[in-house]
């Protein structure tokens, strides 16, 4: 299947872009800690329209939104 448009433009959103409306939350957010302020979260997405699996992280140092299978 195709990846379709609205996942195309989320691949390409920086950290503070928010997930677009038919990418569904699929795990518990997991949550890495460090020494303050270096904790981060990582959350697993799925779009019902083309079943790509996106993760997003808000670690400073990772890519805020990775398409692993589209």
């Amino acid at each position: 299947m195709e990846i379709c448009v609205l996942c195309v433009k989320q691949s390409k959103k920086v950290s503070t872009g928010k997930p677009h409306d038919d990418l569904i939350e699929i795990d518990q957010p997991r949550f890495f800690t460090g020494a303050a302020p270096r904790g981060f979260k990582e959350q697993d997405y799925l779009c019902l329209t083309c079943n790509s699996k996106f993760s997003h992280s808000t670690n400073k140092n990772d890519v805020a939104w990775t398409l692993w299978r589209g």
